[in-house]
């Protein structure tokens, strides 16, 4: 499976396994380049994710600020 199709969780896992593998010095050198090009796709992959997932909260909580005030909507103004 791509990177760019792993779930956020699938990704994390499989970063977490890396790391372990190459703390360990599991990874023999012939392929150390390839996990560490792997494992920074994996981090670009939950940044994105994040992000996104940033942005969605962020319109959910404007939406329903607008839909149901805020505390600083100025309803407050009467005393």
């Amino acid at each position: 499976m791509k990177d760019d199709r792993k779930s956020y969780s699938e990704a994390i896992a499989r970063l977490d396994a890396i790391l372990e593998d190459i703390d360990q010095s599991k990874v023999p050198i012939d392929v150390l380049a390839e996990r560490v090009v792997e494992a920074a796709g994996l981090l670009k992959r939950c940044k994105n994710v994040l992000t996104e997932t940033e942005a969605k909260v962020k319109d959910v909580l404007q939406e329903l600020d607008q839909e149901f005030g805020g505390a600083d909507d100025g309803e407050d103004e009467e005393e």
